[in-house]
């Protein structure tokens, strides 16, 4: 069947815009994918590239594949009876790209959650627990394995390994209470 000219300038405009999103997905570069989990809008750059994108050749395949489905699929709904119009309208509402799935929702919206009971205070106080526990666990440490290997005269004659020792231990130490005071603001956080 054959259709008016001002629908099959319907059908390639619609065809152009779903292919885009079609491809979009399929092409997306990292940085894209990521910007699109944490909600952020699109770059500039994002659009210049999708310039060309609309140009290549896999993108007027698409083009063409949706041209050629989407007239099948009205061919089939006039044949029921339905109108022209309607059966575009129909067609336009059944091939639109649709990328939300439960699971891309839900990944959404915990995203957005988290980003809106996201506090940058909470990460520099976990940040300056760290240091501040990892600087008393290597002074510590330091000060003990100083003093147990003997002291001053025994540190130059080989003790200071007493003392690396004790700075290491103290910096295992102190990344291990920070790890708890990470853990505990992060179970207040939670409450």
């Amino acid at each position: 069947m054959s259709f008016s000219q001002e629908t099959k300038d319907k059908i390639v405009q619609f065809a152009k815009e779903q292919s885009r999103h079609y491809l979009e997905e399929a092409e997306m570069t990292y940085l894209e994918k990521l910007r699109r989990k944490t909600g952020q809008a699109k770059s500039k750059i994002t659009k210049k590239l999708a310039k060309f994108k609309n140009r290549s050749e896999t993108s007027l395949e698409a083009q063409n594949d949706m041209i050629l489905y989407m007239s099948d699929y009205m061919n089939d709904l006039i044949a029921e009876g339905i109108s022209e119009q309607e059966a575009f309208q129909r067609a336009k509402e059944e091939l639109a790209f649709r990328s939300e799935t439960a699971k891309s929702a839900d990944l959404q919206e915990r995203f957005a959650e988290y980003y809106e009971n996201r506090s940058p205070a909470d990460h520099e106080a976990i940040g300056l627990f760290y240091a501040g526990f990892m600087f008393f666990g290597i002074s510590i440490g330091s000060l003990a394995g100083f003093l147990g290997s003997g002291g001053r005269e025994i540190f130059l004659s080989g003790g200071w390994i007493d003392t690396l020792i004790g700075a290491a231990v103290g910096f295992i130490i102190g990344m291990g209470l920070g790890l708890i005071s990470n853990a505990i603001i992060v179970l207040k956080k939670g409450k």
